[in-house]
């Protein structure tokens, strides 16, 4: 089975809120453990850009020491918070969500909801080499307003060989996903969104 095959594979278990076949094909930890980590190195060491572009947003305004610092503080609550807006997309239990404020992790699995339905996927290149290969996706956004607002964004996934077929584990392009990204959580999130969520 090719990457775009697996990946295929992926997207259909997403799309039918299936977390077994979902985990099966998804290294989520080390997806997420890797991405954080990654992240976090590309926003220190664009700190100052970021508070020029952001100035608003106090993340940055502090530098980027204690970037790196606020982000290894609170590592587990941030990855704490990925995951259980993605237990609730899958067991469905965001259909019954309200306000942000009332109900937060099912607010923001509803919103991912949304934006889920607005995206499609192009697939590009597939490169192998050995036991790894990585192929090259551009996520695609509609007409509506969470398609809008994502636009075009390019991503290359790297999966690791698990007998005849594919595991995704880490996302390759980090550095240049960063700063598309960031713009669109800054125009999406509202800094009240900060205070209060309980994970």
């Amino acid at each position: 089975m090719s990457t775009a095959q697996e990946l295929k594979e992926i997207l259909s278990a997403i799309n039918a809120r299936d977390a077994e076949k979902f985990y099966a094909r998804v290294d989520l930890k080390t997806l997420m453990d890797i991405g954080y980590d990654e992240a976090t190195d590309v926003l220190a060491k664009n700190c100052a850009k970021f508070h020029e572009l952001y100035p608003h947003d106090l993340f940055f305004k502090f530098g980027s020491t204690i970037l790196r610092l606020y982000n290894e503080k609170f590592r587990g609550v941030h990855l704490g918070l990925i995951s259980k807006v993605i237990a609730a997309y899958f067991d469905g239990s965001f259909k019954d969500a309200k306000t942000f404020s009332a109900t937060p992790i099912k607010f923001l699995t509803a919103e991912l909801n949304n934006l889920l339905q607005a995206l499609r996927a192009e697939f590009g290149e597939e490169k192998i080499s050995g036991d790894k290969a990585t192929l090259a996706v551009k996520m695609i956004g509609d007409n509506s307003s969470y398609g809008k607002m994502i636009g075009v964004l390019n991503f290359v996934l790297e999966f690791d060989r698990r007998g005849d077929s594919w595991r995704l584990h880490k996302i390759k392009n980090v550095e240049e996903l960063v700063p598309p990204i960031l713009d669109i959580a800054e125009r999406y999130w509202p800094a009240s969104w900060d205070l209060g969520i309980k994970i």
